[in-house]
């Protein structure tokens, strides 16, 4: 079977993960829960139609009172940068609830802005990711409508029964955020998933369409040595047969190229670029930036003098660090990460190491998948050593040793 058969089943893997990947953006786009969970730079055209109808709704009760009017919009403006801003938002609604009930004279005929509050309550619980922000965010919503009923804003009389109401549904719309918000969570988790499932799929099959063009090259090379032999034994008893035997020879080396040609198309990645330089230990600080600036909060250390070694083993050492930083924010999310370089005389010794995982922990298969093997056999072919495990904080590390002087 020929290298472009075998191209053909990769690319058609290659298509299949980038629709999976792009499946959870599809989600996200056309699902009314998941778009409401988002927060764009711009605020969107319905948190705006949002705040207007609200303050109209404010404003016509509150006419011909234009102080009203200027309370109820001041109450329902904020709320169109409510999914970027969600806590100032929600206390300056409450503290423009708070003055208002202390300077006005009588309660207003006004429902505003208890409606304004269950918005931004709601938008609080749902884009605060810590969940001690969003408790907060919680009490400040109900301290500010108990308040303001103590204050006699909204009755001449304080009614315990008004005030359990109001907390009732403050409450309500502060646990629907929430629960949205880990829908998103979910969501996002899944999607990651899918995507790893792709990627391990794509390797899957990159590495089976190698082995199947390793024996057809294999193959062809064992034709060649036949026909080569043959050529030399008949070069001088039948020079003709001996010339068929060498076009023989020629047409299966062409036919192995090919392949081997394929081969490689097969095993490179497709984001790789084949004229870059490969990357060497003086790149590892653009590493680090690389993954600090993705979340993960990482330093360098560098102990000894820096020294030159070997292409191939510089290569070695940077792919396991990439490696072992990878897996760092798959299995321990944002935890704090360092990572060391010591130069010895005889030899190199990197070692990654992170604290406890901020997200729980999921460090169970770290030592079981397929990037902590390459490391090692990374490691085992210039001669080197790779021990990896559990550190006494709660944490993992990697710790790689290269002979210094390996060729």
């Amino acid at each position: 079977m020929g290298g472009g058969t075998y191209l053909g089943k990769l690319r058609r893997v290659l298509q299949l993960a980038d629709d999976s990947g792009q499946g959870g953006q599809y989600l996200r786009d056309v699902d009314p829960l998941a778009q409401l969970a988002q927060a764009p730079r711009r605020p969107p055209r319905s948190d705006v139609a949002l705040a207007g109808a609200l303050a109209l709704w404010g404003v016509a009760e509150a006419i011909p009172s234009w102080p009203g009017a200027v309370f109820a919009v001041v109450t329902s403006a904020p709320l169109v940068v409510r999914r970027r801003l969600p806590l100032p938002v929600l206390a300056v609604i409450v503290a423009a609830l708070l003055i208002r009930a202390v300077t006005v004279d009588g309660p207003p005929a006004t429902v505003a802005p208890f409606p304004a509050i269950l918005v931004a309550a709601f938008s609080a619980a749902l884009h605060l990711r810590r969940l001690w922000l969003a408790a907060g965010a919680w009490a400040v919503a109900v301290g500010g409508m108990v308040g303001a009923i103590a204050l006699r804003f909204y009755d001449d009389r304080p009614d315990p029964g008004s005030a359990l109401v109001m907390v009732f549904f403050v409450t309500g719309a502060w646990t629907a955020g929430r629960l949205l918000r880990r829908r998103e969570v979910q969501l996002r988790h899944a999607e990651e998933r899918t995507k790893e499932r792709a990627r391990e799929a794509v390797a899957a099959e990159r590495l089976r369409i190698a082995r199947e063009l390793h024996d057809v090259v294999a193959h062809s090379l064992s034709i060649i040595a036949v026909n080569a032999g043959a050529a030399r034994e008949l070069s001088t008893l039948d020079p003709d047969r001996a010339r068929d035997h060498m076009d023989a020879v020629a047409g299966t080396a062409r036919e192995a190229l090919i392949e081997m040609r394929h081969l490689l198309e097969a095993l490179r990645d497709e984001e790789d670029d084949p004229l870059a330089p490969q990357p060497t230990l003086d790149r590892l600080p653009d590493l680090i930036d690389q993954v600090r600036t993705a979340g993960l909060p990482v330093r360098l250390t560098e102990h000894g003098d820096r020294r030159s070694f070997p292409a191939g083993l510089e290569l070695t050492a940077y792919r396991i660090v990439q490696e072992a930083l990878t897996n760092v924010r798959r299995h321990a999310g944002p935890a704090d990460t360092e990572v060391r370089v010591t130069y010895h005389p005889a030899e190199l010794g990197i070692e990654v190491i992170n604290g406890s995982p901020q997200a729980g922990p999921d460090l169970a298969g770290v030592g079981a998948g397929h990037g902590l093997a390459g490391m090692r056999e990374r490691a085992r072919l210039y001669g080197g050593s790779l021990d990896a495990g559990h550190s006494g904080d709660g944490g993992y590390a990697v710790r790689l040793r290269l002979p210094a002087g390996t060729p």
